[in-house]
């Protein structure tokens, strides 16, 4: 039988650390994802952001006390004693520079959403991965929601529209769109897969419609109001019949459906997502928040040199 893995956390400022910790720690939980441990953590944290530098002392506390987590001082340090490190800082902005230097190790790296909050970083963060050889993904964990795939699984061809809706609240200042919209986004994907050309938005107060072009024709849209806590859904197009696309599991089933994937990847496995689909979706949200900015006109997408 394999060893479990051994997990470092880079990032002690999301509540994902303390989730995906009680998940693989705790044998009688309903949703246990067996085969790994995290064994040591960099706390990391945002100074100029309350939401990231507020919450690092408590969840230093949790992990430490409840699941014994080191703590260490370097990025080094969490490479030199992990099998596989995630990267689970809450700002977007650290990501890069982050896997810049966990790159070096040689070993698999998982970089929570959003992959950045730039193309240059995104851009960077490819460059590394290819200058290094490191394998790398990055994935929200509604990509694997189950009516998600549910939804795909029931088109009878390839999905030819997708109109999704959501929570979208905004970062301003820090992230903007890239902080919650990465959800929804990701989950266009899952459903449409790459190749979007341009994108328009248009925006009327707290509301906006997102809507994609792809080359081969296909379109999809994004419907939000960045003050309001909807549901995520909507529906998606096949060849010649449609899905309606429905929450249906919770937030601990997502996780294991995402952790299950992550090992299986850490262990040598299949990619859950191809970094240039990542890739692909910060340049969505890039040139969507361009077009908003300018009242609504078409913005070519940021294409990446392979």
């Amino acid at each position: 039988m394999n060893e479990p893995l051994k997990i470092g956390l880079v990032g002690l400022d999301s509540s994902h650390c303390v989730e995906y910790a009680t998940l693989l720690h705790d044998a009688t939980h309903p949703h246990h994802v067996p085969g790994a441990r995290i064994v040591a953590a960099y706390p990391g944290g945002s100074a100029d952001w309350p939401l990231s530098a507020t919450r690092v002392p408590g969840f230093v506390e949790r992990m430490t006390t409840e699941f014994g987590v080191s703590m260490v001082a370097s990025l080094e340090e969490v490479a030199a004693v992990s099998d596989a490190i995630m990267i689970l800082a809450v700002d977007g902005r650290v990501h890069c520079s982050q896997f810049g230097v966990i790159a070096k190790a040689g070993k698999p790296v998982y970089i929570d959403k959003p992959l950045c909050v730039t193309v240059a970083d995104a851009e960077e963060i490819r460059n590394v991965a290819q200058t290094t050889g490191a394998r790398v993904f990055s994935a929200s964990v509604w990509r694997f929601s189950r009516g998600l795939g549910e939804a795909i699984a029931a088109l009878d061809g390839p999905c030819r529209h997708a109109h999704l809706h959501g929570q979208w609240p905004l970062e301003d200042g820090l992230h903007g769109w890239f902080y919650y919209g990465i959800h929804q986004v990701e989950m266009l994907y899952a459903a449409m897969g790459p190749g979007c050309r341009r994108v328009v938005c248009n925006r009327d107060g707290a509301s906006e419609v997102l809507t994609g072009f792809w080359d081969d024709g296909r379109v999809a849209t994004i419907a939000t109001n960045h003050e309001e806590h909807r549901p995520f859904g909507g529906w998606l197009l096949g060849g010649t019949n449609s899905a309606l696309l429905a929450v249906k599991d919770s937030k601990h089933e997502r996780y294991r459906a995402f952790l299950q994937k992550a090992l299986a990847f850490f262990r040598g496995g299949e990619t859950p997502v191809a970094l240039p689909e990542t890739l692909e979706t910060i340049a969505f949200l890039a040139a969507a928040a361009t077009s908003a900015g300018q009242g609504g006109k078409p913005v070519a997408i940021h294409s990446f040199s392979p």
